[in-house]
């Protein structure tokens, strides 16, 4: 089956299958296309069923729980997972896309014991190994709306962020890889210039070939940002029904860089801030200019007032 745009198609989990996930030993659900509601007491396992949903897409699923963490727990199992060792879980599914199927498969791979390895999940489409988590975005776009989301417009960008990354995701599928290999790049930088005295001591083709790869990431990742907002704005600025008109923009320094310079130009900037910041970065212990400081904007139209600002029922 060849990918598809997915936030154009018509997608549906019509086969959802968990071997020792959260609290299922063992599930299988054969669906249709229609929407499903789940109901039940507290402690039933909803959430866990809409968390396997999630994975399907890339990303940490809507916990953003440790991988370590999602395994099924015998009664008397050290809840909190201090042994951090992967407890293997898998979720499978059949999705239909356009009328078409495709066979999704993942879930945390068993180290050998004795071994010294991360926990890593895998994931396989339609038989075959994907490369990375990456390869899902080509097939299944996911987007929720949870209680803890309900300040999203009132506290820290961070959450902003990442609902506006996964909102993109459904639009350009290599967002998640630039997503990825920027945040890799800058945690690998932070290292080196704790571990090297500001980078006076590290091999500078090695520090500059981190700061080249987070410039180059961290353009691709603002870039993608503008161009969703952009054509968010065209639907957002109009209002339906009851919900108000709204105006977004991504308020970064990359993105700023982006609305005078070409993408080249722009990445030229971005490094030599980091090359720039070097010290700065290590007394602060965190890369302190980028596309992980960005946040996402929305104003009321008719008001003209921040999204902050609004009722809650507005927000």
């Amino acid at each position: 089956m060849t990918p598809q745009p997915v936030a154009a198609a018509n997608t549906a989990v019509t086969r959802l299958i968990l071997t020792d996930f959260r609290c299922y030993e063992s599930l299988r659900l054969d669906l249709d296309a229609r929407p499903v509601v789940l109901t039940g007491p507290n402690g039933a396992g909803k959430t866990n069923l809409l968390e396997a949903v999630s994975f399907l897409a890339p990303g940490r699923g809507l916990r953003r729980a440790q991988l370590s963490d999602i395994g099924r727990r015998e009664a008397g199992d050290d809840p909190a997972g201090h042994d951090k060792a992967a407890i293997p879980w898998a979720v499978a599914a059949t999705v239909t896309v356009d009328g078409e199927t495709v066979e999704i498969g993942t879930g945390v791979v068993a180290a050998s014991p004795g071994a010294n390895q991360t926990n890593r999940r895998a994931v396989r489409i339609d038989g075959a190994d994907a490369p990375s988590q990456s390869a899902l975005g080509e097939w299944v776009h996911a987007i929720w709306l949870t209680p803890d989301m309900d300040r999203l417009f009132s506290e820290g960008a961070s959450e902003r962020r990442r609902f506006i990354d996964r909102l993109v995701f459904g639009f350009d599928a290599a967002h998640a890889e630039s997503l990825t290999g920027y945040e890799r790049s800058m945690r690998e930088r932070t290292r080196l210039l704790r571990d090297s005295r500001g980078g006076r001591g590290a091999d500078p083709s090695w520090l500059g070939a981190l700061e080249d790869r987070m410039a180059r990431a961290g353009v691709a990742v603002a870039a993608a940002r503008l161009a969703f907002v952009a054509r968010m704005n065209v639907a957002c600025k109009l209002g339906v029904g009851p919900f108000p008109a709204a105006d977004l923009r991504i308020d970064g320094e990359i993105e700023t860089l982006l609305e005078t310079l070409p993408a080249l130009d722009a990445e030229d900037r971005v490094r030599n801030h980091l090359a720039d910041n070097r010290a700065r970065d290590t007394e602060a212990r965190r890369s302190t200019f980028g596309a992980h400081r960005s946040d996402l904007i929305c104003r009321h139209v008719v008001k003209n007032i921040a999204a902050r600002q609004c009722s809650t029922g507005e927000q």
